[in-house]
């Protein structure tokens, strides 16, 4: 028998303009080394950092995504979780951005864990790709993150 064990990301990002549903992206994730030694660390000794989703950063930074990133390059502000749930194969994470903040062009976005607080650049960034939303006062975006977990 061959065991296998892979983790990847998965984003849904629905823009609604004035509460109407505008735009959906769908899109892989690019995970960062950090979370891989974790994961790895956890699994070799069972210590490791809290690897719990705790906000999204959102940045105006337009360098391509890597697995060596270790913060967004020009992060604006980050929010906390609306929900948090788990199925049989993922867990799911949603913020919502509503109308009246984070008005201004997204061009990264990155997942913090572990010591991560509302200080911008806390924390261990688990995850950054890059996006193109352009968001204004009349528009609310929704991101849902799906982390799989495969054998």
């Amino acid at each position: 028998m061959k065991e296998r064990i892979g983790l990847r990301g998965h984003w849904t990002i629905e823009v609604r303009k004035n509460g109407k549903l505008v735009k959906v992206i769908d899109f892989d994730n690019q995970l960062t080394n950090l979370y891989k030694n974790d994961v790895l660390t956890q699994l070799n000794s069972g210590t490791t950092n809290d690897l719990q989703i705790k906000y999204l950063g959102i940045g105006t930074g337009t360098n391509t995504a890597s697995p060596t990133d270790t913060q967004l390059q020009a992060e604006v502000f980050r929010v906390q979780p609306t929900s948090r749930a788990i199925t049989a194969d993922y867990v799911q994470t949603i913020w919502v951005i509503p109308v009246q903040i984070g008005n201004f062009t997204y061009r990264e976005i990155g997942v913090f864990a572990g010591d991560a607080t509302a200080t911008l650049n806390s924390g261990m960034m688990i995850s950054r790709v890059n996006v193109n939303i352009e968001k204004t006062e009349s528009m609310e975006v929704t991101f849902i993150r799906r982390d799989y977990v495969t054998i």
